[in-house]
């Protein structure tokens, strides 16, 4: 489950706040009446317009709110919102969310949906949110109340969510990896490079042989190498650097290698062509000059100056 990203925090030392001065914003009382919003009001100063009234109990505290909401400032610039599809989860009376949605919630129904109007002292006070909210700014939250969970139905929410994620990234994960495998296939035969390829989608082809046994794990293997993108654009070349002096089978060098390397020996050369799950996956890569895009196959080739 994402955690919200400015939501799910109440406390003012428990988020990225800037103090400041008291900005020009129009007090709530004075927005209301000039909008002609016609509110119901709590003794605490929290304004709301019910919208639709839901049915059943309200949450209590120890109990958890389902919600799908939009948070907006006085000018309808929107400053956090649930997104579709995702809603948010939070435990009433737990602190985990601003004093004035924590009191919202607790005034609606399940299936219920309102419009809040809440006074600082019930957002974020007058320390505001860095870039998002000024200082003493009174907060307009559209919520809508999906379901009210006591902790094993939370529970079973959160375990069927995760496993949803889960299966969705695997399918994210299979799409990525047969994309892969046609850029290689592609960028084989565009540079009539006949290579092998390995159940885990490594391809490698040997253009030159060396002598004695190929290089495994515990092998101390010092590699020449070009690194490429596969539209033929350079991101790394050890000419430039020094090569790459590595025991193999520790984990010091991506997947790709570690496999494909075990395919050459002392003085052998070759090419190796490496889906993003053995290289450097979904994380793109700023170092120096180097600039790999995340989910990038990579194009090596290499030339073993030792093993031992």
């Amino acid at each position: 489950m994402k955690k919200l990203r400015l939501l799910a925090f109440c406390l003012p030392f428990s988020i990225a706040l800037l103090k400041a001065q008291k900005p020009d914003v129009p007090p709530l009382d004075d927005y209301l009446r000039e909008n002609n919003l016609q509110t119901q009001a709590t003794g605490g100063g929290l304004h709301y317009i019910i919208e639709k009234p839901g049915n059943g109990t309200s949450p209590a505290d120890g109990q958890y709110a389902l919600i799908n909401f939009k948070a907006m400032l006085l000018d309808s610039t929107v400053f956090d919102q649930s997104d579709a599809g995702d809603p948010f989860v939070f435990q009433v009376g737990n602190r985990e969310v601003i004093k004035g949605l924590d009191k919202a919630v607790r005034l609606l129904k399940k299936g219920g949906k309102a419009v809040f109007y809440l006074p600082p002292n019930l957002g974020y006070m007058h320390y505001g949110v860095k870039d998002r909210v000024p200082p003493n700014s009174p907060l307009i939250y559209e919520v809508e109340l999906l379901d009210v969970m006591d902790f094993g139905q939370y529970d079973l929410y959160m375990r069927q969510l995760e496993e949803k994620e889960r299966m969705e990234f695997e399918q994210q994960d299979k799409a990525q990896f047969q994309k892969d495998l046609q850029l290689i296939q592609d960028y084989a035969a565009a540079h009539q490079l006949k290579t092998k390829n390995t159940p885990s989608g490594l391809s490698y082809i040997i253009t030159k042989a060396g002598k004695g046994e190929n290089a495994k794990p515990g092998s101390r293997l010092t590699v020449a190498y070009e690194g490429y993108l596969t539209d033929d654009s350079p991101f790394e070349k050890s000419a430039d650097t020094k090569p790459f002096e590595f025991i193999l089978g520790q984990g010091k060098a991506m997947e790709g290698w570690e496999e494909g390397l075990q395919f050459f020996n002392k003085g052998s050369e070759g090419w190796l062509l490496i889906p993003s799950k053995l290289a450097y996956g979904q994380l793109a890569i700023h170092e120096g000059d180097i600039h790999i895009p995340a989910s990038s196959v990579l194009v090596f080739k290499v030339k073993v100056l030792d093993l031992r």
